[in-house]
């Protein structure tokens, strides 16, 4: 059931699109990092499905169930207040009715956005008209549920290395004017590691444009400069996350607790932290200082 709260999220997240202003948009995995990212002023979140297959020990690229999706999103939506962006990889389904219905399920489970893309695990991508369907069925379901949630509509084709340099740009520009006609709200273009062509892409394609951050172009101020409305981080936060862990295991499994024992984040502070979801921000944020 779709809520006026959750109307008004929606509202507020398109808003973030047709702003002046670029916006740091982070990837999360779980109710935790998300409750994390909201307490420390963010004004939306979206996931990362990386960072969610990571979390329930798979790869990533659908190799989850949707049933396993929306548990992860449901205790998201639950625990923050503020806008969710969910990143729907192809759809989980087979058939269009499927993806129709699939997203139903999550826009009725708090969502304010949904991120699909063409990418496929073959290294292909999918044909556009099949692209052009997704974003009308999402059309669809805005008018069906009045809920004016925001329709970003990723290509791969940097990503996945489609063709050479040449190729690349006029394919990721062509569809995503495409992607723009057939009524997305943002487009998105992970794999872009240089100034010039995200600049291009910015004046070319002339809708709200997501770039993901990499080790060729991370500064956010290069990225405000360029144009670029929405800024993810991908699956860079659960990896960095990951990686600590996995050191830490092993260091146990050898004997040492000793980086277990020195952490300053005790139990009592972390109670204290994860106390209060309906805390205001300025709250919040001073508690974290």
């Amino acid at each position: 059931m779709i809520t006026d709260e959750q109307r008004i999220l929606a509202d507020k997240f398109q808003n973030l699109h047709s702003g002046k202003d670029m916006f740091l948009l982070p990837n999360i995995w779980d109710a935790g990092s998300a409750y994390i990212f909201e307490k420390q002023g963010f004004d939306a979140l979206a996931t990362t499905s990386a960072g969610i297959a990571y979390s329930l020990g798979y790869p990533d690229g659908e190799k989850i169930s949707f049933n396993d999706l929306l548990f992860i999103v449901k205790s998201i939506t639950r625990r923050v207040k503020i806008p969710l962006s969910v990143d729907f990889e192809r759809g989980y389904g087979e058939t269009l009715k499927e993806f129709k219905e699939f997203s139903r399920i999550l826009l009725e489970n708090g969502v304010s956005g949904l991120n699909i893309e063409d990418g496929r695990s073959d290294g292909t991508l999918d044909g556009i008209d099949i692209m052009k369907d997704k974003i009308e069925i999402l059309l669809e379901l805005k008018k069906e549920l009045n809920l004016n949630f925001v329709i970003n509509a990723r290509t791969c084709t940097y990503w996945l290395k489609i063709g050479d340099k040449n190729e690349r740009l006029h394919t990721a520009v062509e569809r995503g004017r495409i992607f723009k006609e057939s009524g997305a709200d943002s487009v998105f273009i992970p794999g872009v590691e240089d100034e010039k062509t995200a600049e291009q892409l910015v004046k070319s394609i002339e809708i709200p444009l997501n770039f993901l951050i990499n080790s060729g172009l991370y500064d956010f101020d290069t990225y405000r400069k360029l144009g670029a409305k929405r800024i993810t981080l991908g699956s860079g936060t659960v990896r960095y996350i990951m990686d600590k862990l996995i050191n830490i295991a092993l260091d146990i499994r050898d004997g040492n607790v000793s980086r277990l024992i020195e952490n300053t984040f005790t139990y009592k502070k972390a109670n204290q932290y994860f106390n209060g979801a309906g805390d205001d921000q300025e709250k919040n944020k001073n508690l974290c200082k």
